[in-house]
């Protein structure tokens, strides 16, 4: 049988290349198998791009986490075409964060700044970010403050990093940014479709995520309403209700506002740069996977595009999960076929995160 693997990463226990490794070394003793790590621009983006790119290099820097902890991280380069491939979720990511660690008012996405000016000083002319992941929630003023932008109070003082320091937000400059990114195209590829304000803001639903009580939601809410206001009042970007400004702890918002970047959706992105739906029709059965199926799958993550087409070619598929919210699936139209989850398996929640590589083997052991 022709199986074709299209892991998306599990998020604080396997990569999606580590995925491929435990799920190929069941599988390939009786099938044939085809694999590739998906993206959606969260966990695995540069995975994603060291596969279809093997000639990318890897460059390293120091770079701050969500707490301002310096910590060395990779991005990409592609020399002839000069393109720069950067990962938030490598930078300040949420994945490895202990739950006790997490401060969403104050986490910053200065890292995320300080990469991407690496790049631009490296020569690139486009400059790839995916975006997901992370543990900060500050709508991308402080990579803007790495790149060069002023954030000042009605006294004329620059604020604190962190998201809570948004309110008292005056004045924005952004002279020095804009000339350090002169000529350099940056597109932002989002794991989600929700925009940065409304019903499905980046406060309220990935908030409590990333350690934000409700109070806090409601106070990320208010900040990041007046972030927009105060970047529409300097450049005129309307980006409040842009689809995927939410993305990334809404680093997509200071991406699209802040430097005129382009948001592409993560699934699209991916139908863009491989050849998934061909293999996809050729495959006798897919199998994908994510950390938790839950509403958030059904904003616009990879699994979905391989659910879509998996159905459109009447693939068999299963779809293999850290955790599930059965709630989502009773209001969702499309919905996987074959679920296996791995607390089904595990005795706890936490033994399902430590050991997924054994229980993504149980899974499969008798495929």
């Amino acid at each position: 049988m022709k199986i074709l693997l299209l892991p998306n990463a599990l998020k604080g226990s396997l990569s999606a290349l580590d995925f491929i490794r435990v799920a190929e070394r069941e599988l390939i003793k009786r099938h044939r198998v085809k694999s590739l790590p998906l993206t959606d621009g969260g966990d695995g983006f540069l995975d994603f791009f060291k596969t279809i790119y093997p000639q990318a290099q890897t460059h390293y820097t120091i770079a701050k986490d969500s707490f301002l902890r310096n910590h060395r991280v990779t991005f990409l380069f592609l020399p002839r075409q000069k393109i720069a491939v950067i990962e938030t979720a490598k930078i300040c990511g949420l994945g490895n964060v202990k739950k006790e660690e997490l401060d969403v008012l104050h986490a910053s996405s200065y890292g995320v700044g300080q990469v991407l000016l690496k790049a631009a000083q490296a020569g690139a002319k486009t400059i790839y970010i995916g975006l997901g992941g992370v543990s900060c929630n500050d709508g991308g003023a402080g990579m803007a403050v790495a790149c060069g932008a002023q954030l000042t109070d009605q006294k004329g003082k620059n604020l604190p990093l962190g998201a809570k320091s948004l309110g008292q937000l005056h004045r924005l400059d952004l002279s020095k940014l804009t000339q350090q990114f002169k000529g350099v195209k940056l597109i932002g590829v989002s794991d989600v479709t929700n925009p940065l304000l409304g019903p499905k803001s980046s406060a309220k639903v990935f908030g409590p995520q990333k350690g934000a009580t409700p109070l806090q939601v409601k106070k990320l809410d208010k900040v990041l309403q007046h972030w927009a206001h105060i970047i529409q009042k300097t450049n005129g970007r309307k980006i409040a209700h842009q689809p995927s400004t939410a993305a990334a702890g809404a680093i997509a918002a200071g991406l699209a506002g802040c430097f005129g970047a382009q948001l592409i959706l993560g699934s699209q992105f991916l139908l863009t740069k491989t050849s998934l739906e061909k293999q996809i029709k050729q495959a006798d059965f897919v199998i994908t996977s994510e950390g938790k199926l839950d509403s958030q799958t059904f904003y616009g993550k990879a699994p979905l595009a391989v659910l879509k087409l998996a159905k459109k070619y009447k693939k068999p598929l299963l779809f293999i999960c850290g955790q599930l919210d059965e709630r989502t699936l009773k209001n969702q139209s499309l919905i996987p076929p074959q679920v296996a989850v791995l607390t089904d398996f595990a005795p706890s929640v936490q033994e399902a995160q430590q050991h997924a590589t054994i229980y993504v083997r149980r899974i499969l052991k008798n495929f």
